[in-house]
This record gives C-alpha cells, structure tokens and sequence, in this order.
C-alpha cells in the first residue's frame, strides 16, 4: 500500500512538470538610425508567463536592443524606477539622466515614441504617463509636451498602437 502511494505521488509530480511553459511575446520599441533620420523600429522579445507587466517590459526597454542594427534611446545610465498600471494608464517613472542627454526635436520625438509604443504592448493600457523622479514634468528636452497622458490609438496599417 505504501509503495503505491508513493507511486501515485512520483506520477502527480511528473504530470506536474510536463506542462509547457507559457511564454509570451512583446514588440519592444528602439531607434534605427538611417542616413537622413532616426524612426522607430521594434525588436520582439520573450517573457515568462501569459503577459508581462509594465514594468518587466520597460525594464527591458531600458536594457536596450539585443540587435546591432537597433540603437539605444537613452543613455545607459537612466533606470526604471517604477511602472504601474492605473485605470488603463502605465505610469513609467525614470531617473533623471534621461533628462540630461542632448537631443533635438527629432530625438526627442523617437524617444517619447518608443516609451509609449513599448509600454501600449502591455495589455490594457490605453494611455502612457511619463515621469522624471516620480514627478510629472512637462518635457524631457523641450520639444515635446509630456505633461499629460499621451493616448494610444490602434493603427489603420496593422494592429500595433500609435502615440496620438
């Protein structure tokens, strides 16, 4: 009796591991640089589990791109500090380096863009809400408005958001 107990046991645990793991792919926004301009370009990436939150996604954003052909958006020293979500809102929260790099305009576009590209990949976000050190501030270089939520709306090219 004993030994059979043992061997429903051994059967149960093996049933438990042979389970495929659930792995879920996100389009991560970086910066392709071609002659005449900087425009976004996406680089997939997996993550354990059925759908990564925001802030296991932006983490990996400000890793930066695996692939040579993908640049940067920010300098190697801005970190996450945080990322919620909040009535379809992702709060993405950075430290203040990602204010000190130079950039013009056009930089400063990509860079706002690929925040709010990577962060609509995660499910149930509808608008993005960049911060510097937990404040809400009105621009990263002095181009672009980030005062407020920027809201996603869906392509008519493909079924990946825009930034409006």
């Amino acid at each position: 009796m004993r030994y059979l107990f043992i061997l429903i046991f051994v059967a149960v645990v093996l049933a438990g591991c042979s389970e495929d793991k659930v792995v879920t792919s996100v389009d991560l926004y970086f910066m392709e640089i071609t002659e005449t301009r900087f425009k976004l370009a996406s680089e997939t990436r997996d993550f354990d589990g059925p759908q990564p939150g925001i802030k296991s996604v932006m983490e990996a954003w400000v890793e930066g791109p695996r692939s040579s052909e993908l640049s940067r958006v920010v300098p190697e020293d801005v970190r996450l500090l945080d990322g919620f979500v909040r009535d379809s809102v992702a709060y993405v929260d950075f430290s203040t380096e990602i204010t000190k790099a130079p950039m013009g305009g056009e930089l400063e576009a990509v860079l706002v863009q690929s925040i709010v590209m990577t962060a609509a990949q995660v499910q149930g976000v509808n608008a993005v809400q960049i911060m510097v050190e937990g404040e809400i501030i009105e621009s990263l270089a002095g181009h672009m408005l980030i005062n407020r939520p920027i809201q996603i709306t869906p392509s008519k090219n493909d079924n990946r958001p825009v930034s409006s």
